[in-house]
């Protein structure tokens, strides 16, 4: 089911993403917002090529330039999703909690990535699937 393993890429993904946010903005003293955008870039990176090969597998997979352009639109409407998530929570919480605020961030994030890579991305004329 493909839900599933994009539930389990997106995992490792939130997991590395979430590590180097909060060490960029704990360890490093980057503002919040700024940590979850070099998080969250790095792990995209990564969860692209593991959606291709195996989330949304292929017969005939393969890295594609225009799906990788078309996911990369993708993670940039992901990220600004979950920068105002993070950004609202912020104010609304005046700082308290950034590691909430960031998970909230994330599973906002997860939502929209989910629906706009499978129906967008991973959905064209180009795109026959494996069954299993």
């Amino acid at each position: 089911m493909e839900i599933l393993r994009f539930f389990s890429v997106s995992v490792l993904g939130v997991v590395a993403d979430l590590a180097i946010a909060w060490t960029a903005a704990q360890l490093f003293g980057l503002p919040l917002w700024l940590g979850a955008t070099i998080g969250f870039t790095a792990a995209a990176a990564g969860n692209y090529a593991l959606h291709e090969r195996w989330t949304f597998r292929r017969d005939a997979a393969g890295l594609s330039r225009r799906r990788g352009l078309q996911y990369l639109a993708v993670s940039v409407a992901t990220l600004l999703t979950r920068l105002a998530v993070v950004i609202a929570l912020e104010r609304t919480l005046g700082g308290a909690w950034p590691l909430a605020i960031l998970i909230a961030g994330a599973g906002v994030s997860f939502l929209v990535n989910f629906f706009l890579s499978k129906f967008l991305v991973f959905a064209g004329p180009d795109s026959k699937r494996t069954q299993s």
